[in-house]
Formats: C-alpha cells, structure tokens, sequence
C-alpha cells in the first residue's frame, strides 16, 4: 500500500512516517521513523506540520480516526504547547544541532585522514620504485615509514579503520601493499603481538610481493585461468621476493619470513614448502589472511571482486582451513560482519555505505547514508549506536542499486583502507 498522507492529529505510537521535510528542517535523527511515544507526536505538532506521510506496511499501528467536526454551539478552543512539550522539543533540537556539529567534525578528521593516507601512498610508490632501481636508500625510507605508521597506530587505545577514496586503478598493486600491511599491522596489534613484531610483521607484508617484478606481467595480469607452468611461475614470487629483500641493508629475518611463507596455509597445502600448523610464523599467518581479503576485494578483473562482508563470508566458510582458526576469528570480530565498503539496507528503508567501523560494537558501523534531499558534497554520516532501534537487515551488492543511489553513494571500486584515532569519549564510527 502507498504512502498517505494524514493529519497530525491522527498519529499513534507505532506508526511509520515520512517527514517531506529537508533533514536539518527537523528535530530528529531521520526524517523517516517510526513514532515511539507521545513526545514524539507533540514535537510534530509543534513544528507546525498540518500532515505527514503514513507508510502502512512498517507501521505496528493504524492512525486515530479521522475527528468529528464540533457542534456549531460549542467551537473547539484552541490548546497551545505545554511547556514540558516545548522544552521537549527544544532538547531534541539542540542535540540535532550538536549532531550537526559532529558531522563537521567528522568530515574534517576524515579529509585530514585521507590525505595522510595520500601521503603514505606517495611514500609506498616512492619506496618500490627506488627498489626497483637498486637504490640504497629504500631499506631507510621503508624503515621510517612503518616506524611512524606503527608509532601512531599503537600511541592510541582505540583506532577507527577508515574507508579511502582509490585515486587510481591503474596503481592497484601499491594498494594492494599498503592494503595488506594496514590490515597486518591492524590485526597484529589485536593479536597482542609485540611493538617490534609487529614492525617486522609491517615490513614484511609491505614487500610481501615485491618477488612479483620479476614474474612475467602477461602471467600476472592474465585474467583466465592460469596453466600448471604459469603457476609454478607465479609462485617462484615468493622465492624472488625474499632474494630481493635480502639485498635491503638490515632487513629482519621475522619480515623476510613473512615473504617466504605468506602463500602458506595451515593444512600444508600452499606454497612453497607445504609447511603445516605451527611451522608458519605468527606474522606470516596474518599476512595470508590480510593478502586472501584484499584479494578477494580487489582481484584483478573488477566484476569478480566480492563486497568486504561476502569476503569474510566466503573465508570463513570456503577457506577456513587454509588460515589460523584464532587469528581469523579475530580478524572477522575486528573488521565487524560488514566491514567498511559494505552498501547496507537498514531497518528504516534507508541505505547506507559502511565508512568505518565500531570496535565497541560491530553491529553498529559509520555510515555514510543516501538521501535524496542533501547534496552528496553535504551527505551525512551516522553512528548507528546513536539509535538503537536502528538495524542493518541486509547487505546490498553494488551493482543491485539504482543509478541515483550509486552515484550519490559511490561505492568503491577499490577497497582501501587507513586508520585514524577514535575522539577520546565519543562514540566510535565516523571513512570504508
């Protein structure tokens, strides 16, 4: 049944309404909801709406009946707002407007966010390419990088993991090394893994796959399935890469080892010595899984990537006895079950692109939400633990929304991910 429009008068608690209201018009979290109590009503009043839309099929309640007009002797007396309903809405006002405010603060820390992470991109690119031409100075620059990274990441107790803007697909294998080292250092740090493992674990994965310059690029980018010789190619890498490595100045044998046996699995079935269990280091086991996700997010051929919740999905099922039970466990608990980049539909029919990620709570992400009556540039971010009626019910391929929302949403086609520090007492979730 469509939407209907009826008076104000007319609304219980438990109906679904639609304010036809621009967001920052109103008091509320959504300009879509479902009324809870009667303060709710008498805000509505008190906005001076005469109407509102009804939405029968979310609604537990049907509206009052419509009510008899009043006999002509006895005129209804007008009732002004009570003062506990004027400062009721007063209250709600002031908190949309400290919602307002918190938005703008988002948005800054997230534009400070991404251009660090520019940055860090810049210094990524720079680091390989003087690798490639044998310079002496990238065990020093690489040294310095993951230091600062690593420094930062562990100064502070809570880290948000933010979802960056791809500038560039034609640069995918340096964000697929940056990718991977963020995740590994992430999931290192939640593995309680010392400060300088965890830089051993860093450096390792960020030249996990440099031995990949000297396979072939036409075995590299091909896209169908590889023959038995270009396989065996294609695994050579990780040969190649700690033969690189080891002609970096004081390269540490945890991070060559992290390259050695990064195509590893617990079942001894990978590459390329079949180790089992106990015989992969810590830090290599947390680089396969961080190397499977973003491998599964960013293949080569884009129509094959899986969105970041279908990722953790098909890990957990398809290739669980390839990884670390616990060290996966923890990695799905981090990244939530719909990691920053997952497009959700909520409860309230809204739709959202998960930005970042809610160590408190995994259930209730940042989200960037669409609608239609704010400009992309002005779009808002939400922390879903600010409304704990609010839900995900599903997750939403990419290619399944409307054009408008796709474009007002932009999902990535890249995932890529930094890491920015939590407001000291805030509600963590603001990028995915």
């Amino acid at each position: 049944m469509p939407e209907q429009l009826i008076s104000v008068d007319r609304l219980r608690i438990g109906m679904f309404i639609n304010l036809h209201l621009k967001w920052y018009e109103h008091p509320f979290i959504f300009s879509s909801f479902k009324i809870k109590d009667e303060s709710q009503i008498q805000t509505l009043k008190e906005l001076g709406l005469t109407q509102v839309g009804f939405v029968p099929e979310k609604s537990e309640s049907q509206p009052h009946p419509p009510p008899k007009a009043p006999p002509p002797s006895s005129p209804a007396t007008p009732s002004g707002p009570t003062a506990s309903a004027g400062a009721s809405r007063d209250s709600l006002m002031e908190l949309k407007q400290e919602r307002i405010r918190q938005l703008r603060e988002r948005k800054r820390k997230f534009s400070a966010c991404e251009r660090q992470y520019d940055r860090t991109f810049v210094q990524v690119q720079n680091i390989m390419k003087s690798l490639m031409t044998g310079s002496d100075e990238v065990g020093a620059q690489s040294r310095e990088l993951i230091h600062d990274m690593v420094g930062s990441f562990l100064a502070e107790k809570e880290i948000v993991v933010q979802l960056m803007n791809a500038k560039s697909n034609e640069e995918g294998m340096f964000y697929h090394t940056l990718n991977v080292a963020i995740l590994a250092m992430m999931l290192g740090k939640e593995c309680g893994l010392e400060s300088e493992t965890i830089e051993n674990l860093a450096m390792g994965a960020l030249f996990h796959d440099i031995g990949k310059s000297r396979v072939p690029k036409k075995v590299l980018l091909k896209q169908t399935a590889l023959t038995p010789p270009e396989k065996e190619l294609l695994q050579l890498h990780t040969r190649y890469g700690e033969e690189i490595a080891m002609r970096i100045k004081d390269f540490p044998e945890e991070a060559l080892q992290v390259i050695r046996q990064h195509h590893e699995t617990m079942d001894g079935k990978g590459y390329p010595h079949q180790l089992q269990g106990g015989k992969i280091t810590i830090p290599a086991r947390i680089t396969a899984i961080a190397n499977a996700y973003d491998t599964l997010c960013n293949p080569l051929n884009v129509e094959n990537a899986m969105t970041p919740h279908e990722a953790l999905s098909y890990m957990f099922r398809r290739q669980q006895s390839q990884f670390d039970p616990g060290i996966l466990a923890t990695f799905i608990r981090y990244l939530g079950v719909y990691p920053p980049g997952t497009v959700v539909g909520l409860s309230n029919e809204l739709i959202g692109l998960v930005v970042s990620i809610n160590p408190k709570n995994q259930l209730q992400p940042g989200l960037l939400l669409y609608d239609p009556e704010v400009s992309p540039g002005e779009a808002y971010i939400i922390d879903m633990g600010d409304d704990p009626d609010l839900k995900i019910v599903r997750s939403i391929r990419p290619s399944q929304l409307s054009p408008e929302v796709y474009q007002y949403l932009s999902p990535r086609t890249r995932i890529n991910y930094y890491y920015d520090a939590a407001p000291p007492g805030a509600s963590v979730g603001s990028r995915p």
